[in-house]
């Protein structure tokens, strides 16, 4: 784990496509509202 990636510190503002491919920033999604993120790799 990354020592700047903490439960309860902020995440750094990150950029992921959508599903249309879109690129699309975390802020843009969140819109100042308190959010949870959560990383899960999928299908076991």
């Amino acid at each position: 784990m990354r020592s700047d990636l903490r439960p309860g510190e902020k995440l750094p503002d990150f950029e992921l496509p959508d599903h249309d491919d879109q690129p699309t920033r975390l802020s843009s999604l969140m819109r100042g509202f308190p959010t949870i993120v959560v990383f899960s790799r999928g299908y076991y």
